[in-house]
């Protein structure tokens, strides 16, 4: 019966050391239970022992039987959290949300009906007239089916987003004391950490009485809670009064950007074709967009200022950049009258990683201008509208602390010496000074003028990154 008992003190002292010290889903728990547990065996053994005047191998079995019982516990506890993690991915993958289940259901309609829009009947003879009718038909449906095909995707894209987003009950319950002390009330936070992609925090909150708290302290809060730097995402409210709201927060960035454009309308012209855009991201990603329109004027600036516009705001909702340039080709092939071609020409920088990705559709080639070299960025394709079916070719490559990119639509390269155009602009940017990137748009258009006057509009975008 003795023997009993002091298991039991043991087990009861682990847990109390358990209560002090463990906290919830930490692996230290169930170490802190078994070096409880055994350091109370243990010492009980030797002070009975001692009393008693035992032997030093009895004292030595004392301490085996401690270690023993210490190693059983902590293997035990390895035992229960690999049981229950099978039992809770089981659950998972068997027991499916409803409202999942209606996701993926309407995501293999839009698949199916996608596949059922490729299949026309071909009319075997007929005059021009009705192969040419046929001939748009098929180019329209084509587009309508990867409209669809696209849209199934998007289904999948925001279920996963869904899904990702969760909640952390003791986190948030830390985030609330802290706060609390600042004069803040949190109402709600949510933990959005998909697999490689930086942490976010929604966080919902006002403040008691008339305080007006800076989002930026509160953000300095979170980063001593989430042991990493936290900022307010961009454009959002610089100040937390009274009125509830819901707060982004994401990880700091590694690098700053900085950008500069300059644009010349063509000769006896009021207004410039061409377009350009630029937007930053909550997940830590910085767009820049070129668009050229089809000749020059009012209705090319119409049609590349409506590419940009849908790009922007598909990026913006989520979508991958394939995504929004299919979408935006099929709108433009769909148009009921001639539709106007436009370029695309699209760069995303991680301001995390400085990883540059690009994706051309009809447009010219773009610089990267590195400490001692100038690299050629070229793109391939027809510009969107031409075709349903585009052929996407997406390009990556690495930007480091000082680098310099240099964005430009086909104007300012057909300015250039008929055979020399890449060498001539590697030239002219590898000797441009140093400046902002403004300042270097704006020389390096002055130097693209002295080979003679553009015969179409010309728009330069430079865009650099600084490490913070």
């Amino acid at each position: 019966m003795m023997e009993w008992t002091k298991y039991v003190l043991s087990a009861i002292f682990g847990g109390c050391l358990l209560t002090l010290f463990g906290r919830k889903e930490e692996g230290r728990r169930k170490w802190l239970l078994g070096l409880g547990a055994g350091t109370c065996l243990t010492a009980m053994e030797l002070t009975v022992e001692y009393m008693f005047g035992e032997a030093v191998w009895k004292m030595a079995v004392s301490v085996m039987k401690g270690t023993a019982f210490f190693s059983a516990i902590v293997l035990a506890g390895y035992v229960c959290d690999w049981i229950f993690t099978e039992r809770k991915c089981l659950s998972d993958t068997e027991i499916l949300h409803p409202v999942r289940q209606w996701m993926e259901d309407y995501q293999e309609s839009f698949a199916q009906l996608s596949r059922s829009f490729c299949t026309v009947p071909q009319v075997a003879s007929g005059s021009r007239g009705d192969r040419i009718l046929q001939d748009r038909l098929m180019e329209s449906r084509m587009a309508a089916a990867g409209q669809l095909r696209e849209m199934s995707q998007i289904l999948v894209g925001t279920m996963e987003r869904i899904y990702g987003t969760k909640e952390d009950v003791s986190l948030e319950q830390e985030i609330g004391k802290r706060l609390r002390l600042m004069g803040v009330q949190v109402h709600k936070v949510f933990f959005y950490n998909p697999q490689g992609r930086k942490r976010q925090v929604y966080m919902t909150m006002n403040t008691r009485r008339k305080l007006c708290v800076p989002v930026k302290k509160i953000a300095g809060a979170l980063s001593d809670l989430m042991d990493c730097e936290m900022t307010p995402a961009r454009d959002s409210r610089s100040f937390v009064s009274q009125d509830r709201v819901t707060v982004l927060f994401v990880e700091g960035v590694a690098y700053n950007v900085l950008y500069g454009v300059r644009k010349e309308t063509r000769k006896d012209e009021a207004v410039s074709g061409d377009n350009f855009s630029v937007f930053w991201l909550p997940e830590g990603q910085f767009y820049a967009g070129l668009s050229d329109g089809m000749g020059s004027g009012i209705q090319a600036c119409t049609q590349s200022e409506l590419v940009l516009d849908l790009m922007e705001q598909f990026l913006e909702a989520g979508f991958s950049k394939e995504t929004a340039v299919r979408m935006i080709n099929s709108s433009i092939v769909l148009q009921p009258e001639e539709p106007i071609f436009s370029t695309i020409d699209i760069a995303s920088i991680d301001l995390y990683t400085g990883v540059c990705d690009f994706l051309k559709v009809g447009a010219g080639v773009s610089f990267l201008k590195k400490e001692n070299s100038v690299e050629c960025i070229h793109g391939s394709g027809l510009p969107a509208g031409v075709t349903s079916q585009i052929s996407l070719e997406p390009y990556r490559l690495r930007m480091y602390d000082g680098n310099l990119l240099f964005m430009m639509t086909d104007g300012v390269i057909h300015a250039l010496p008929p055979g020399e155009e890449e060498e001539t602009m590697k030239y002219l940017i590898r000797n441009l000074p140093q400046g902002t990137p403004a300042e270097m748009a704006e020389r390096l258009m002055e130097q693209v003028r002295t080979y003679g006057e553009g015969a179409d509009d010309m728009t330069i975008l430079v865009v650099g990154i600084w490490k913070r």
